[in-house]
């Protein structure tokens, strides 16, 4: 698998389960709530995450800190079926071919 091939991954402490609604404002400063914390590449954090789904301001001031490295679309796949096989095991349902339709598009 060449996906990781050009690029450096170093481990960063990710949340584990960042989306809309494990994320906040309190009184002019930002929450996060309900991590599933891990050590991964930061790119495993956004698996999951859609276009819209969090603030153009949010993705703004992450993108100061954090640079998308080159390949990333290429390597969701593999980062949301992580996620979906998790959700499998939590919940059952249509995960599981949901997972094995982001692995088959995986190139």
């Amino acid at each position: 698998m060449r996906l990781f091939e050009d690029i450096e991954v170093r481990p960063s402490l990710l949340h584990g389960d960042f989306w809309s609604g494990n994320v906040a404002v309190v009184e002019d400063r930002p929450a996060v709530f309900d991590p599933a914390a891990y050590y991964g590449h930061h790119e495993a954090e956004w698996g999951m995450s859609r276009p819209g789904s969090l603030s153009d301001d949010f993705w703004r001031g992450y993108r100061q800190h954090i640079v998308e490295d080159p390949g990333f679309e290429e390597r969701r796949p593999l980062y949301r079926a992580y996620h979906q096989l998790n959700h499998f095991n939590l919940f059952g349902g249509d995960y599981l071919t949901r997972a094995i339709r982001s692995l088959e598009a995986v190139k």
